[in-house]
């Protein structure tokens, strides 16, 4: 990352380790890292001393064993009227599945790699609670695959 214009940190309990590359390099300055009520004081505390921290509302969990999450929609519209327009997001399984099927996301891009990852508790690129119907699915449009190396990008728009 050359020049970043911000980095936005979607990190709900404030685990990001104050040791972590993006608390402390040249570009902390542009970093903010968005957290929840229900963070621990301490850590937002240490946190803010190194970058920005945005408390954010969090949205209730489905289900009972999971934690509550960052309110997206408000934090979009909050970052909107910062006038942030665009926003790459790069994440694990569970934000890609809050993206996408919140509406979020308008365009995305994976990247295939020619190995072979399993296993019933393997990472997923969009985890989440999955989509139970089929109407309810996720839809691309305008799909694209090129060739990184040897690699496989695919790019493409969210219908």
């Amino acid at each position: 990352m050359k020049n970043p214009k911000r980095r936005i940190v979607l990190d709900s309990r404030a685990r990001t380790p104050l040791t972590a590359k993006v608390v402390n390099d040249a570009f902390r300055a542009f970093t903010t890292i968005v957290v929840t009520q229900d963070a621990p004081r301490g850590r937002v505390m240490a946190l803010a001393k190194r970058v920005n921290v945005m408390v954010a509302p969090s949205v209730k969990a489905k289900k009972a064993n999971q934690k509550a999450q960052i309110d997206l929609r408000w934090l979009l519209k909050k970052l909107g009227a910062q006038d942030v327009t665009s926003l790459l997001v790069e994440g694990g399984g569970e934000v890609n599945a809050s993206f996408l099927p919140g509406g979020f996301a308008h365009r995305i891009a994976f990247f295939y790699a020619p190995k072979i990852l399993g296993g019933r508790d393997s990472r997923k690129a969009v985890a989440g609670e999955g989509i139970e119907r089929m109407a309810d699915m996720v839809r691309l449009r305008d799909v694209e695959w090129r060739r990184a190396g040897l690699d496989l990008l695919l790019t493409a728009r969210v219908a």
